[in-house]
């Protein structure tokens, strides 16, 4: 069929036919004419296109979404959805309380705070993709509320930048299956509990290692064992071990963070006493 036809039984537009045959999602055949044939498999194709673009999906998004049903290909697609409508929520309210006030300058310290933290966790999310990079971007984004006050944060927020562009993680392939699954699970919720028992750690170790002094020595001793050597989590341990060594992690990128951030720094000098009173008590 001639592209008319597949126009009107996929209920879409000829100039819309060819822009998607430009950008590569469709590949018709050409009559001896040089006209474009369609096939009946192009019209379910365009269909599906149609959908997707009514959904907001940019173009340059739908090839992964078409081939095949990656689950997790369209989790990005509805994840960069919801950032952006957060995105968009707080830029309304920053301008509501901007009409309420009229005060520039505060509202403009409080955007230029959010532009800050928005840059860093998009690219912790490019630079660490799946769970990883969201746990991360939970985790840095609640140091990341005060605006850049001074040179020296303006160098570490360029230093961040810089490092999260060009850092290099891959997942082996024999962890591929492990990350999935984690990948299924709510990054949200095993954050907070993860947050919520840290803080209390660290707020006060001493009482926390007196508290859960049985746990702790089961968890030490269960790292002797193979079940844990040779399990999934141990190797994932050693990958990001390993990473904190090649990419230099601890010692540029935390760092800069802290001249960043000073609530983050304040958060890891605190991890620093509860790690000390750790080792004090269980240093072989």
């Amino acid at each position: 069929m001639f592209i008319n036809e597949a126009a009107k039984l996929s209920k879409t537009t000829k100039k819309a036919i060819e822009y998607y045959c430009h950008k590569g999602l469709l590949n018709p055949k050409l009559s001896d004419k040089g006209y474009r044939l369609f096939t009946a498999e192009d019209v379910e194709v365009l269909k599906k296109i149609s959908l997707l673009r009514s959904l907001g999906v940019a173009v340059k998004d739908i090839p992964e979404l078409l081939n095949g049903n990656d689950q997790e290909a369209f989790q990005k697609i509805i994840e960069v959805q919801l950032f952006d409508i957060q995105r968009r929520k707080e830029q309304n309210d920053f301008l509501k309380e901007l009409a309420a006030s009229m005060d520039w300058k505060a509202v403009s310290l409080k955007v230029a705070a959010k532009e800050c933290q928005q840059s860093v966790i998009e690219r912790l999310t490019k630079a660490f993709p799946g769970f990883w990079g969201k746990y991360l971007a939970l985790h840095f984004q609640q140091f990341l509320q005060e605006p850049i006050q001074t040179t020296e944060q303006e160098k570490a927020y360029l230093e961040i930048c810089n490092y999260l562009d060009n850092v290099q993680f891959e997942i082996p392939d024999e962890l591929d299956d492990y990350m999935d699954t984690l990948n299924t699970q709510n990054c949200q919720k095993i954050y907070l509990n993860t947050s919520t028992a840290l803080s209390y750690a660290i707020d006060n170790p001493e009482n926390w290692l007196v508290n859960n002094k049985e746990i702790v020595e089961q968890y030490l001793e269960f790292q002797k064992t193979a079940e844990y050597q040779n399990s999934d989590g141990a190797k994932l341990k050693e990958l990001l071990k390993k990473f904190n060594e090649e990419q230099s992690y601890n010692s540029f990128f935390i760092p800069a963070m802290r001249k960043l951030s000073p609530a983050y720094n304040e958060y890891i000098q605190k991890l620093q006493k509860a790690d000390k009173a750790f080792l004090q008590q269980y240093r072989k």
